[in-house]
């Protein structure tokens, strides 16, 4: 734990500006959708903005995870540290989540401060627990997203001992991430599937639709199921990547 502890440390020091220039643009970003909606009088800008910008912090996590992913690749420290691999990238991957769960608790926010001011152009309003469900998808979403950075650059580096397939190294990733994109589209549309996700389900007020009526905006908003089994699935794949990822890495591959 105590080397969990200095290597958390150390890649949240590292990690900092970058997670700092983040922050900085969500809040640039927030200000932005204020002063567009106060100066064109449509508050309905405000709700826009604000998806927009919790659809980009899904990217939050795997990008922070990409820049110390290639400091440790430039700087080779890894090939002598006696840490196991999943410690390694356990702390990488913590760092980076806190930072992103301080952009997005601003962010949520702001998503309170617009459902106050729009209640009243709607009858179908989301709820703070819509609001924070949101929030949980996107922020667990851009988590795998990071583990899938960290399983695929760990094959891309493991790949560099071949000297066979130094130029073309990179298209064993994509290809792995393709193959299993297509595998997966075929498991969720399959019967089988189809019919497990009925069992348990989350109901969330995500799907909305903008309408211009009596020259303004309004929105209305309507549930859809998130189901259980299909977040039980995710959280297994991304344990089994972790520990791929992690068992990459005890080679001391050349990073």
């Amino acid at each position: 734990m105590k080397s969990f502890g200095g290597l958390f440390r150390k890649d949240l020091l590292i990690s900092r500006f970058w997670s700092v220039v983040g922050v900085l643009f969500t809040l640039f970003a927030i200000a932005a959708c204020c002063t567009f909606a106060y100066y064109t009088g449509e508050p309905m800008a405000m709700f826009g903005g604000f998806v927009a910008i919790l659809l980009f912090q899904s990217l939050f996590c795997p990008l922070m995870v990409i820049s110390q992913l290639r400091l440790e690749g430039k700087t080779q420290l890894w090939l002598h540290n006696p840490n196991k691999g999943a410690i390694l990238l356990l702390s990488k991957l913590a760092s980076a989540a806190v930072y992103q769960f301080v952009s997005q608790a601003i962010l949520f926010m702001f998503g309170l401060v617009i459902r106050g001011i729009l209640q009243s152009a709607t009858d179908s309003m989301f709820s703070v627990w819509d609001l924070f469900l949101a929030n949980v998808a996107v922020f667990l979403g851009s988590v795998l997203l990071a583990v899938w950075v960290m399983f695929l650059w760990t094959v891309y580096e493991t790949l560099r001992k071949y000297p066979a397939l130094k130029n073309i190294r990179w298209l064993v990733p994509l290809l792995i991430y393709n193959a299993y994109s297509l595998l997966e589209g075929w498991l969720i549309m399959s019967v089988l599937f189809e019919n497990v996700q009925k069992l348990w389900s989350i109901p969330l007020k995500a799907i909305f639709k903008f309408h211009y009526q009596d020259a303004r905006w309004t929105v209305v908003f309507s549930k859809i199921d998130i189901p259980i089994v299909l977040i039980v699935y995710y959280a297994v794949l991304a344990a089994c990547l972790f520990y791929a990822s992690g068992k990459l890495l005890d080679k001391k591959v050349e990073v």
